[in-house]
């Protein structure tokens, strides 16, 4: 559960020291296992490097990490483990040093989170509590496991990882489905004949995004001035990419009410992303996110994710009769089946009973909660 946060100056100080202190524990300990690795040490723990930092704390140089909240530090040092962790498993790419200069800045509380009165405590932030905007209620029986305090641009926020003690649906008997084609033209277009519109929300603040950089660019460095103009630029781009996910979650969570069974084609967004003529419109429409949203949120609903080989090539295939009618150039919006006789075929509604058809051709009415991969 993700709330925006309203912290007093003095909160805001204490705050940034967790940010900095947790930032500089993940780069000193990367630095740290770096060099042990080299020395051919390569049985670094997590255990080692907490012990390490009981060390470190204990030292007049670094007296300063004891204003923070002793176990934020230590989740800084769970975050760079688990992160070597995935990069061994070859589940993720290596360990990066964090900057001070990123617009994110984060750092998370393990334990001893409450929510009262539109307040919430955490450890050093136990007197007065945290000014929270609570736009979502927190279920009752909810067990509050662990709190993430972030900095987006100017905003803060408070991620609440809870256990809300309800068992896992049980698998929906298959009624509906669905097969979704993903495209820029129109962002989804469903094998039923709906097309949700692209509303290229970056590119409609692309002039004024444009104008306050170049404002920003003329400013004096280290002034107020400058200061106020980036903080503009960030306004701006928080600004699109809530209207994006906004977008995104109406979308899935309309989806997933409506259809048990959800097929789609398998993208590989980082290489389409390789297209420099395309990227920003890729970017824009963000599949990946969207993807995202229509899997946690299947699960939830007891719904069913099929996933189709990305090689499927749905729009050659005519719908119709199954013929394959070869590649065609993305400007050929409708085409004639030359097999079938039949003609202004829309592309993209093509393509999406394809990826259903051949999803549903996969599985039988025994379909199970979550995501197949065929």
């Amino acid at each position: 559960m993700k709330y925006r946060i309203y912290p007093t100056s003095t909160q805001i100080t204490l705050i940034e020291k967790h940010f900095g202190s947790t930032r500089f524990l993940y780069n000193y300990f990367l630095d740290y296992r770096q060099k042990e690795y080299a020395k051919g040490n390569k049985k670094v723990s997590y255990n080692i490097t907490q012990a390490e930092l009981t060390k470190l704390k204990k030292l007049e140089e670094y007296k300063w990490l004891n204003e923070c909240g002793s176990q934020s530090l230590q989740m800084a040092l769970r975050s760079l483990d688990n992160a070597f962790g995935k990069f061994f498993k070859k589940q993720g790419g290596y360990p990066k040093f964090k900057s001070k200069k990123h617009t994110h800045q984060s750092f998370t509380a393990p334990q001893n989170i409450k929510v009262a009165n539109n307040r919430v405590y955490l450890p050093k932030f136990t007197k007065d509590g945290l000014k929270v905007k609570l736009h979502r209620d927190i279920p009752k029986e909810a067990t509050l496991k662990q709190a993430t305090i972030s900095r987006q641009n100017n905003q803060y926020f408070i991620s609440i990882l809870i256990d809300d003690n309800i068992s896992i649906p049980k698998p929906t008997k298959a009624k509906t489905a669905v097969g979704l084609d993903m495209g820029i033209t129109h962002h989804i277009i469903t094998s039923g004949g709906v097309k949700y519109p692209n509303n290229r929300h970056y590119n409609k603040s692309q002039k004024k995004l444009l104008k306050l950089q170049r404002r920003l660019s003329k400013k004096q460095k280290g002034s107020n001035n400058r200061q106020k103009a980036k903080l503009r630029v960030q306004k701006l781009h928080t600004k699109v990419t809530n209207q994006r996910k906004d977008n995104l979650h109406k979308i899935s969570n309309e989806i997933t009410n409506q259809y048990d069974i959800i097929c789609l084609e398998t993208l590989s967004v980082a290489n389409m992303m390789k297209n420099h003529k395309l990227a920003k419109s890729i970017a824009d429409v963000a599949w990946s996110e969207f993807m995202r949203q229509l899997e946690y949120k299947a699960s939830w609903r007891g719904k069913t994710i099929i996933k189709i080989d990305k090689w499927f090539p749905s729009s050659q295939i005519c719908s119709y009769c199954g013929a394959s009618t070869g590649k065609k150039l993305l400007n050929i919006r409708e085409f004639d089946c030359p097999h079938c006789k039949k003609k202004g075929i829309d592309r993209d509604i093509n393509a999406a009973v394809n990826i259903k058809n051949y999803g549903l051709g996969q599985v039988d009415n025994r379909n199970t909660v979550g995501t197949i991969g065929i």
